[in-house]
């Protein structure tokens, strides 16, 4: 009797293994089917989530990008400056019997009125009236006013300007006077002399302000008229006179002849 129960229940056990065989075989569709919204949802949100993703790093990268560009317009600033003030060295060095100190220029003038620059050396620093102020490429005036911080250049081109000057090139004396614009005008040179455009004028070392030999101007034109026993020469200035930021103020001893104002 008992083994007949066993058997039984083996029987049923087998039938009901089969019975729950076919039904889940019958049901995989349908739960595949159910099922099918979340997966879709997952997969979406798994996909929006690297969107996000990406477009995070894009917009990192960008600004990244963006910083290094202006660090680099930095160090390309940093580059050219080093360059001028090696360039202002090196003139300085042309000068050995003068002392020289690099100032920074804090403001300027350029009416027709007067020409002139305000650098951050004055009395404190122990600039004199009269020094020189050159840049790397030429004159570019003199120190006509001083206060204890700060002192005031008259460039070259102001029309209260006479530099005494001479032909590199032939050793012809002559002055060169600001007009109140960006040409200079190089007087008495005798119509008779050997100029031609392209010379460059230098200081000639006579009056006792600027010494011998600093670049000053490129002649630009020369007029011979017949009745006039001087050439009409205009000259342009070879410093940089309204892009310099950086120039080099000439200790020595000069005659003094200008004012002292107060800041």
């Amino acid at each position: 009797m008992f083994s007949i129960v066993l058997m039984v229940t083996d029987h049923y056990t087998q039938l009901m293994d089969n019975v729950r065989s076919v039904l889940l075989t019958a049901l995989d569709p349908i739960e595949k089917v159910a099922t099918a919204p979340q997966d879709i949802y997952k997969w979406l949100s798994q996909d929006f989530n690297t969107l996000s993703q990406l477009e995070n790093d894009k917009q990192q990268l960008e600004t990244e990008n963006l910083l290094l560009k202006a660090q680099l317009q930095q160090l390309n600033k940093y580059k050219i400056e080093v360059t001028r003030l090696n360039a202002l060295l090196g003139t300085a060095s042309q000068i050995p019997k003068n002392t020289s100190q690099i100032a920074s220029v804090i403001g300027y003038s350029d009416s027709p009125l007067a020409h002139f620059l305000v650098v951050n050396r004055g009395q404190l620093e122990k600039v004199k009236l009269n020094s020189p102020v050159i840049d790397a490429q030429g004159l570019i005036g003199k120190v006509n006013q001083l206060s204890l911080n700060s002192g005031r250049v008259l460039l070259i081109t102001d029309p209260d300007s006479q530099v005494p000057v001479r032909i590199q090139r032939t050793g012809q004396r002559g002055i060169l006077t600001g007009t109140g614009n960006d040409k200079l005008l190089l007087e008495y040179i005798p119509n008779s002399s050997s100029i031609i455009i392209g010379d460059i004028v230098e200081t000639s070392g006579l009056g006792g302000i600027f010494p011998e030999g600093i670049p000053v101007a490129k002649v630009a034109s020369l007029q011979n008229w017949d009745d006039q026993p001087y050439f009409e020469i205009y000259a342009q200035a070879l410093a940089n006179l309204h892009i310099s930021n950086k120039v080099l103020i000439l200790q020595q001893p000069v005659p003094t002849s200008g004012e002292v104002f107060h800041d």
